[in-house]
């Protein structure tokens, strides 16, 4: 099971909406005899690449697969045909599907055929490696991370708003290989008036690159920013009411413009934001934030995941800017709490990876 999902994470990012898949045919001895991964919506599963590579030999043979195979007509034939027709006799899987035209009928329909099934194999880390979509299906809303960089004492900026580079080479890689594995990377108008970041992954062979959405509730960005350049998808996002003259002014070949309500405090409401970027079979964003939209994020508890990327350097200087601008509390059991998922070493600096606890 392992096996099937490091073949299902060659394709994270490219198969959304649907789940990441690897699958692996093992015959009656128990040898492999065909391999395969879902390459991206719409095309072939994994377990039709596997079989077909297995052939002949599949019969009798048993089937592993990080997810229960489909038995519904989508963009492709149903699976569980395929498995009943190829004669193998068991079907191994991590994790139910959550898609209600699936969950545990395929199982049924297997089992009917008198094909062995066991479920619930690793099944922890198959949850993990398709948490985006499985948010996703039973909420209709995309997974949403996090990100950040911080000095020792807490800071992002200095106080003229400099901040590159708080964190190192080797982080900033990172952050490139997790833009890659997002549908969507999210940053606010201070950030690309500020940074002008290209909001790529440049840096990554064989790389593509996610969607990307600027939240610019007063059309303070300019439209000659690098984020609206053509080499990706581009979602500018803003409040109703805007002169029609100046949305024009965004308006290119690859830029959406979508027009949003305030909340209660004047701000963009992100839940519907990201209702609508749901609906638009967009399941995971990447947020690189600077305190205002973070701290956003945290206050109305709509994030899944908090990357922190921690440099070993103090600022040491009370008017730099801080992670954070949360109201004060005045005590402790009413702090923002999170557990430590993960953490490594990345080059000289520390990667933490944080689920919140307050959600």
């Amino acid at each position: 099971m392992s096996e099937c999902f490091e073949l299902a994470k060659k394709a994270l990012g490219k198969t959304s909406p649907n789940p990441a898949v690897g699958a692996i045919v093992l015959n009656k001895d128990g040898l492999v005899i065909g391999k395969g991964f879902h390459l991206k919506a719409g095309s072939e599963h994994a377990e039709v690449m596997a079989i077909r590579e297995a052939g002949k030999n599949a019969d009798n043979g048993t089937l592993i697969i990080n997810l229960e195979p489909c038995c519904h007509m989508g963009k492709t034939l149903p699976c569980t045909d395929l498995i009943i027709k190829s004669g193998i006799k068991e079907v191994v899987f991590s994790n139910y599907d959550p898609n209600p035209l699936v969950n545990k009928k395929s199982e049924k329909i297997l089992r009917e055929n008198k094909i062995n099934v066991i479920s619930g194999v690793l099944e922890s880390e198959g949850n993990e490696l398709n948490k985006f979509f499985f948010k996703w299906i039973r909420n209709k809303l995309p997974w949403i991370t996090l990100k950040q960089a911080q000095t020792l004492d807490g800071k992002i900026a200095l106080q003229n708003k400099k901040s590159r580079w708080i964190s190192g080479e080797v982080s900033r890689g990172k952050v490139h290989e997790l833009r890659n594995i997002y549908d969507a990377v999210m940053v606010g108008a201070n950030t690309v008036n500020v940074d002008n970041p290209e909001l790529t992954v440049r840096e990554l062979e064989g790389g593509r690159n996610p969607i990307r959405i600027i939240l610019d509730k007063d059309l303070v960005t300019s439209p000659k920013s690098k984020v609206f350049e053509k080499n990706s998808d581009v979602f500018l996002i803003t409040k109703s009411g805007h002169d029609k003259k100046k949305l024009n002014e965004y308006l290119k070949d690859a830029v959406n413009i979508f027009e949003f309500g305030e909340d209660k405090d004047g701000e963009l409401d992100l839940k519907a934001i990201f209702l609508e970027l749901g609906k638009r079979n967009i399941l995971s964003i990447f947020i690189e934030a600077g305190p205002g939209l973070a701290s956003e994020l945290i206050k109305n508890k709509l994030i899944d995941e908090y990357v922190l990327f921690i440099s070993p350097m103090i600022f040491g200087n009370k008017t730099s800017i801080p992670t954070f601008n949360l109201n004060e509390i005045e005590n402790i059991n009413e702090a923002y709490q999170f557990g430590l998922f993960d953490y490594k070493k990345t080059g000289n600096d520390l990667m933490l990876v944080l689920r919140p606890n307050f959600n």
